[in-house]
C-alpha cells in the first residue's frame, strides 16, 4: 500500500499509518465471531499449524479517501476501528467484499446483516447447554413422484425456533444428519407388496446409526422431519417408539411455506365416533382428518366383519391444514391413544385393527409411535390403489 494511501484526516491532523485496532476490539471481534467468517461460516484457526488465517475487516471504510470501501458514509473516524465497524472474514471475502466492483453487491446494509445474523447465532448456539441438542432426521421421498425438500438450514433454524434446541447433524451420506431416501423407490403400482417391503428395509437400514446412537447415550432428543405415503410415516413412528423425546414436524402450504407450527390459527378438538357394529371383536377405525372416507369405499370383507369407528375433527370439515397448530397435534394424539385404551375394555379379544389414514404427517407418526408392544393390537394400515383400499404394512404384529 503506498504512503499515499495510509494518511486520513483525524480531527485535523494527517496521519501517516492507519490506527492500530486495540487489543480490547480485536478480542471482542473474534469472541462475537466464533472464530469463523461471517459470510461463509469457515473456521479461522488452522488447527494443523496452529495459526489464525482470519482477517478484520471494516463495514464502513476506515479513511474517508475515495479508494477507502464504503468510506464516505457518516461515521466519525475515531469510531471505525471499533468492533461495533468490524467483521471478521476468510481471507477470500475480504478481497471479495471491498473489490471495486462488487460494492454495489456488498453494501453497507448487506454487511451490517452479516454481521448481526452470524453474531447472534453465534450468541445463541454458544448459549446452549449439552441437554438443548436435538439430532435431526429426515425421511423425504415416496409422494407419487413429487420432490420434497427440508434444508439443512431451514431445519436448523426451525428446530431452534421452536425449541430452542441446536440442530445436530451426526454423519450420513449427506451430513444432514439421519436421512432416509425414498425418492429412488418405485410407484407401489408396479409391486404393491414389494414396494411397502422395500420401504420398511430402507427404513430399518437408515435407522442403524440412530439405533446406536440411543445405546450410547449420545441422542437426548430427537427431531423429525419427514414427508411420504401416509403407511411408511406409521411405520418410521413404530421404529422410533417414545422412548426418546421426540419434536414432530410437517411442511406447510401457505403464503410461505415453513415446516414451523403456527400459533395463529384455530386449534382442533377431534372425536371418536362408532359408524357400525359387528358382533365380531374385530375392529376398523377411519381417519378423517386431512379428508374425508366414506365408508361405503371400504372394502366389503371388513364393513361385513369389522367394528367401524371414525375419529374426526369436531366442527370442522377434514382439510389438509388441520394440524397447523401443535396443539391441535397433541389434541389428536390424545383422542387416538384414548381410543386404543377403549379398545382394550370394549373388544378385548381384538388382535388386529385395520386402519384407514387421511391423515397429516404428524398424524401418521402418532399412529405408530406409542404402541404397547404385546399389549395393543397389531395395526394393518390401508392405503388407496385406484378406487379401491388396499392393506399395506402392518405394526405391533406380534
Amino acid at each position: 500500500m503506498s504512503k499515499k494511501n495510509k494518511k486520513i484526516e483525524l480531527k485535523d491532523h494527517i496521519i501517516e499509518t492507519r490506527p492500530p485496532i486495540k487489543d480490547v476490539d480485536k478480542l471482542k471481534l473474534w469472541v462475537r465471531s466464533g472464530g469463523r467468517c461471517v459470510i461463509c461460516n469457515k473456521y479461522l484457526l488452522d488447527l494443523n499449524y496452529d495459526v489464525s488465517i482470519g482477517e478484520m475487516a471494516h463495514v464502513v471504510g476506515w479513511s474517508k479517501a475515495k479508494k477507502s470501501p464504503r468510506g464516505e458514509v457518516e461515521l466519525a473516524l475515531e469510531n471505525r476501528n471499533t468492533v461495533d465497524n468490524l467483521i471478521l472474514l476468510c481471507a477470500d471475502h475480504h478481497k471479495i467484499v471491498d473489490t471495486k466492483e462488487l460494492l454495489e453487491e456488498f453494501t453497507l446494509e448487506r454487511l451490517i446483516q452479516h454481521k448481526t445474523d452470524h453474531e447472534q447465532r453465534v450468541h445463541h448456539l454458544t448459549d446452549l447447554q449439552i441437554d438443548s441438542e436435538s439430532l435431526v432426521l429426515r425421511m423425504l421421498g415416496g409422494i407419487r413422484g413429487a420432490t420434497v425438500e427440508v434444508s439443512k438450514e431451514h431445519a436448523r433454524n426451525v428446530v431452534f425456533n421452536s425449541e430452542r434446541k441446536f440442530a445436530l447433524f451426526i454423519n450420513s451420506f449427506d451430513k444432514h444428519g439421519i436421512e432416509i431416501d425414498l425418492n429412488a423407490m418405485p410407484d407401489p403400482e408396479e409391486n404393491w407388496e414389494s414396494y411397502w417391503s422395500m420401504g420398511k428395509s430402507i427404513i430399518d437400514k437408515s435407522l442403524h446409526p440412530l439405533m446406536e446412537g440411543v445405546k450410547k447415550g449420545q441422542v437426548r432428543h430427537l427431531s423429525v422431519f419427514a414427508m411420504s405415503r401416509i403407511p411408511l410415516l406409521v411405520y418410521l413412528g413404530y421404529k422410533l417408539d417414545d422412548k426418546i423425546p421426540t419434536s414432530l414436524y410437517q411442511k406447510h402450504r401457505g403464503d410461505k411455506e415453513t415446516w414451523m407450527w403456527s400459533e395463529e390459527v384455530k386449534t382442533e378438538n377431534f372425536e371418536i365416533v362408532k359408524l357400525r357394529e359387528h358382533a365380531s371383536e374385530n375392529v376398523a377405525v377411519i381417519l378423517s382428518l386431512s379428508g374425508s372416507i366414506n365408508p361405503d369405499d371400504l372394502p366389503q370383507d371388513i364393513l361385513e366383519s369389522c367394528n367401524l369407528y371414525e375419529i374426526k375433527p369436531i366442527g370442522t370439515i377434514p382439510n389438509r391444514n388441520i394440524l397447523r397448530n401443535k396443539a391441535s397435534y397433541e389434541n389428536f394424539n390424545k383422542t387416538y391413544h384414548e381410543f386404543l385404551s377403549q379398545l382394550e375394555i370394549a373388544h378385548k379379544s381384538c388382535t388386529q385393527i385395520h386402519l384407514f389414514p387421511a391423515i397429516p404427517v404428524t398424524g401418521a407418526l402418532t399412529c405408530g409411535r406409542g404402541l404397547m408392544r404385546d399389549v395393543q393390537p397389531a395395526i394393518t394400515v390401508y392405503d388407496r390403489s385406484g378406487t379401491t383400499y388396499k392393506p399395506t404394512l402392518t405394526v405391533n404384529s406380534k
